[in-house]
């Protein structure tokens, strides 16, 4: 099925799996068009370029991943500490952010750009993301510095020998206990993946609706002050128009004009 062929849920899905911040008010037209703008994109980036930002950004991915996969894995980065960013990666993390750079800007240039375009909340939640994954990592590790390792991509599709074979060389129960090893082991990286990605989803889709929610309580509360104000002028000048009639009632009327007097 092509993308033009998709349901506007699934097309939004889709495109903001790579990055695009869209939305069902967009309409399908408009949607399908920033979708195909992306897919163009793509096909633009240098895909080492795109690699070196998985890199910084320590995103599990193979080396032979492709771009959409780049992409997608990109999109999933909030991270803004730019130091070990070479500046191809750093051009291609802003063309993918929307960014309006040109291959011409110092670096220096783009860096203030991409913190520039960052949205306030998205700035507040990286923040807060930070703090927690650091407090998490030093839980896990057990560690108080940072004692950053060398990247390594995820292995490549294995063609291990055959549990015949296995068993043949190791013997029944080190055969079986080899080969049970290695399913654990890529399950269990496996799911440690998909818990991850599951968790930045869900904090992804928490901060879109309490987006959604402040920006409906807040139109609320306007339209309410709108209200208000419009009530309070109208009573106003009722009671200002109550004043000026009273105050005409109650004058009194002018006296009669004397009559002169015959002989006077």
């Amino acid at each position: 099925m092509g993308v033009s062929e998709l349901p506007v849920d699934e097309l939004i899905l889709y495109g903001r799996q790579l990055g695009l911040a869209l939305d069902r008010k967009m309409g399908h037209g408009e949607l399908l068009r920033r979708v195909r703008e992306r897919q163009e994109l793509l096909l633009e980036l240098d895909r080492e370029a795109m690699l070196d930002v998985v890199v910084w950004a320590r995103r599990p991915v193979r080396a032979s991943a492709g771009k959409e996969e780049l992409a997608k894995q990109i999109a999933t980065v909030g991270k803004m500490d730019l130091e070990g960013l070479g500046d191809r990666g750093l051009m291609a993390l802003a063309r993918l952010r929307g960014v309006p750079v040109r291959t011409t800007d110092p670096r220096e240039q783009v860096e203030a750009k991409l913190r520039d375009c960052e949205p306030f909340w998205h700035r507040v939640r990286r923040k807060r993301r930070e703090i927690v994954g650091g407090l998490v990592d030093r839980m896990v590790s057990g560690k108080l510095e940072n004692g950053g390792s060398d990247y390594r991509f995820l292995p490549e599709e294995s063609h291990e020998p055959s549990l015949k074979k296995r068993i043949a060389e190791e013997g029944f129960v080190g055969g079986i206990a080899q080969k049970l090893r290695g399913v654990a082991d890529d399950y269990v990286r496996e799911k440690l993946d998909e818990i991850e990605l599951r968790i930045d989803r869900k904090l992804d889709e928490i901060d879109r609706r309490l987006s959604e929610w402040r920006d409906k309580e807040i139109s609320n509360r306007l339209r309410i002050i709108k209200i208000t104000l419009a009530a309070s002028v109208i009573v106003a000048l009722l009671s200002l128009g109550y004043n000026y009639v009273k105050h005409w009632s109650e004058a009194p009327s002018e006296p009669a004009a004397t009559q002169v007097q015959p002989g006077q």
